[in-house]
């Protein structure tokens, strides 16, 4: 009877708290206590109150010494997770390391301020996702499927990427520019007319402009040309005497003090003509024009026919090598072909 009455006290241990408001670990031990008791009611026949009790209490100490570890290894591991966390979206964490380069160089609010709207956006976007796997099951649309092509397609980008940045040629020679220029040069039509143009820009304070007058329509002599060149070196801001640089009609009258008047009158001319702005003189010559939907000039499109020679290469390259590690595959017998 004593056994019974131990028991269904330590079984009944109750917290000062309201109902709903007692700590777990208290019914818990109630609980524990009823089951630790049990047995003893089974094999114990009269077991002195006293002894009962200090069995029960030494046990449910060990089980309270247990729990209370267990608890504080939990939430140490809890808060230790969370504690560099930002924002969270149910069971989904952003933590503050995973963009440790977004506020680099930034302070204060500016860093607070990037932080909330990166945490913002992430935290909308996961809600979106989350809503569209509960109504759209990723097998219904293949969605899975697209996933592996994504990333078989990422895969083989990256690793072209790597080749090419390892292997690919990018110098191309004059001669291989002129080539590509004679065999394409009808697919590369000029959209409107422009102008080859030869011009010298002087100092605002040039002095001795009268030899520059005498000098620049007399190049064809060496000795002249030697001291127009000499003089351009020291009195010149920008100068094109040699081969010229093509500009359409636009660009001319962005870059050079010219009207369409004075474009047509130097068109007719060929001949330098004097040029005066509050900045300097200009000295400038349009030695050559090529109208509409003529083929461009080598100079006007030479980046496009080097991007084209070098894409050329890229795609040759790839080529190579894929044929490369196929023909490897066949002779390691590595995979096989099972539609006869």
């Amino acid at each position: 009877m004593q056994l019974r009455i131990a028991c269904y006290k330590v079984g009944r241990l109750r917290s000062p708290l309201k109902k709903g408001n007692q700590p777990a670990i208290l019914n818990f031990m109630g609980l524990m206590g009823r089951l630790l008791c049990f047995p003893r009611l089974m094999k114990t026949k009269r077991k002195p109150l006293k002894t009962i009790i200090a069995e029960t209490l030494k046990n449910s100490l060990v089980i309270l010494v247990l729990l209370s570890l267990t608890a504080c290894s939990f939430f140490k591991k809890k808060q230790g997770a969370d504690k560099d966390a930002i924002a969270r979206v149910n069971d989904d964490y952003l933590y503050a390391s995973d963009i440790q380069g977004l506020t680099k160089g930034l302070k204060g609010k500016d860093s607070i301020g990037v932080l909330k709207s990166y945490a913002d956006n992430w935290v909308r976007k996961k809600l979106l996702l989350q809503k569209a796997e509960e109504n759209i099951p990723a097998d219904d649309l293949g969605i899975t499927k697209k996933v592996e092509e994504y990333r078989a397609s990422l895969l083989l980008y990256e690793y072209e990427k790597a080749l090419i940045n390892k292997k690919l040629d990018t110098a191309v020679t004059q001669k291989e520019s002129d080539a590509w220029y004679e065999k394409l040069k009808s697919d590369f039509p000029l959209e409107k007319d422009v102008y080859l143009l030869f011009f010298i820009k002087l100092k605002k304070d040039a002095h001795d402009i009268d030899n520059v007058r005498k000098w620049v329509n007399k190049q064809d002599d060496e000795e002249t040309a030697r001291k127009l060149n000499g003089y351009c070196r020291e009195f010149a801001t920008s100068q094109v005497l040699n081969q010229g640089i093509w500009y359409d009609k636009d660009n001319v009258i962005k870059n050079f003090p010219l009207t369409e008047y004075d474009i047509a009158a130097l068109n007719s001319s060929k001949v330098f003509k004097e040029f005066k702005t509050e900045n300097g003189n200009w000295f400038i010559k349009i030695g050559d024009v090529m109208k509409k939907d003529q083929p461009a000039p080598v100079e006007f499109i030479h980046d496009q026919i080097v991007k084209a020679i070098i894409e050329k290469r890229r795609l040759q390259l790839i080529e190579k090598i894929y044929d490369r590690i196929y023909l490897d595959g066949i002779k390691s017998k590595s995979f096989e072909i099972l539609v006869k």
